[in-house]
């Protein structure tokens, strides 16, 4: 499952049991999970998992910022590679080089 649809489902699964205003807000954060906003390589924010964090404790969230703030919901290994695979920029494509983290080609024909 792609992170986002577990973001989403999480969400939800928290707003089933939440008062109906908490209920709203966690339902709302879902829909915007479902389209990517928060993902880690989304281009909507900067860094989308501290968007949503930043979000959630403004909310009173906390048990729940804490959860993102753990990692809970970071890319998986194969969401990342899907990202450094798609990049064309070559400056992009430099620095992940030099960085030593570009994707694995190992199985490229």
């Amino acid at each position: 499952m792609r992170t986002k649809d577990r973001l989403a489902a999480a969400l939800r699964e928290v707003a089933a049991k939440a008062k109906p205003d908490n209920a709203a807000s966690y339902e709302a954060l879902a829909r915007r999970a479902e389209t990517g906003e928060f993902d880690d390589y989304a281009d909507v924010h900067l860094c989308g998992p501290t968007a949503l964090y930043t979000e959630l404790c403004a909310l009173g969230f906390t048990k729940f910022a804490r959860r993102v703030a753990a990692g809970e919901f970071d890319a998986t290994l194969e969401e990342s590679e899907e990202w450094a695979r798609s990049q064309t920029d070559p400056e992009t494509l430099r620095i992940m080089s030099a960085m030593g983290i570009g994707p694995d080609r190992s199985n490229d024909q």
